[in-house]
């Protein structure tokens, strides 16, 4: 009997933890901004996205932030719900490019050609056509997952070196040039609201305007490489897409500065930027 209540005693500093914990995580916390940081390397520090981070705080990723500023830390509600929206997803959609086959398709998805058919109820008669619409296993992606970081600088500074127009670009025939800093990024040269074009099939990651590069587009491909579209007019695609190569994710925006019709383009693996002509493509 002593033994019992000695036990029951014991139980109850745990107890009370647990209770304060819950309670702790029931509110949101507050972090004081501190010189030099950003709402990317916030929202890094406490595991959310930084679309959670403004929406907490009634701001913008476009609003300076500032030493001494007090934030609302909100909690991860947000990473239940797409986990949900996932889970009940149950196909992506594949859109047929020229030059397509069933192999081809089948390959890039992981599948098989007999379960790309019977997905689609085809049989061996059936004929692809350019812009079919094809169902393909659901692709789950951690859209909660740490995006790049990009630095928070003016992309519009180009250096001398120019790129491969011939190669497949998120635009068609654009004077390809590369941005200087820490970034390996390229500018498109682009007509007055083309349509920019994904040039690797992925997952979108994050949709939305991003200090000094407009409005962004994060995609990540299967193996692991995140395309970075930015300073697009419009965005077509929202967080949790599933897009293939040739797409339409925006259109091109137009440079502030210089009144041109452009937009950026750059790759990350590992979270380290990469050449965007060496980077994966189809």
């Amino acid at each position: 009997m002593i033994m019992s209540k000695i036990n029951s005693h014991k139980k109850i500093p745990a107890l009370l933890f647990s209770f304060l914990a819950s309670v702790c995580l029931a509110f949101p916390q507050t972090h004081t901004v501190q010189k030099g940081e950003t709402y990317y390397a916030i929202s890094r520090k406490y595991g959310i996205t930084v679309d959670e981070l403004c929406a907490a705080n009634g701001c913008t990723v476009n609003d300076v932030l500032k030493a001494g500023q007090k934030l609302l830390i909100p909690g991860r509600q947000t990473e239940k719900t797409e986990q949900a929206s996932s889970s009940a997803r149950k196909f992506d959609t594949y859109t047929v490019q020229k030059g397509d086959t069933y192999y081809r398709i089948a390959k890039i998805n992981g599948i098989t050609v007999d379960e790309l058919k019977r997905l689609n109820s085809l049989d061996s008669e059936s004929i692809l056509k350019v812009g079919q619409k094809l169902k393909i296993p659901v692709t789950i992606v951690d859209t909660s997952a740490d995006l790049p970081a990009l630095p928070v600088s003016d992309p519009r500074k180009y250096s001398e070196k120019k790129g491969d127009s011939s190669l497949t670009w998120p635009v068609k025939n654009p004077k390809v040039t590369y941005t200087n800093g820490k970034v390996s990024g390229v500018r498109l040269s682009a007509q007055k609201n083309e349509n920019v074009t994904a040039i690797r099939a992925g997952t979108v990651m994050y949709v939305g305007n991003y200090r000094g590069y407009g409005q962004v587009v994060f995609i990540q491909e299967k193996t692991g490489y995140i395309y970075v579209y930015s300073g697009l007019g419009s965005i077509k695609v929202k967080k949790g897409d599933y897009v293939v190569f040739g797409d339409s994710v925006g259109t091109a925006g137009t440079d502030s500065i210089s009144g041109e019709n452009q937009v950026c383009l750059m790759v990350f693996q590992k979270a380290s930027p990469i050449d965007p002509a060496k980077a994966p493509r189809g």
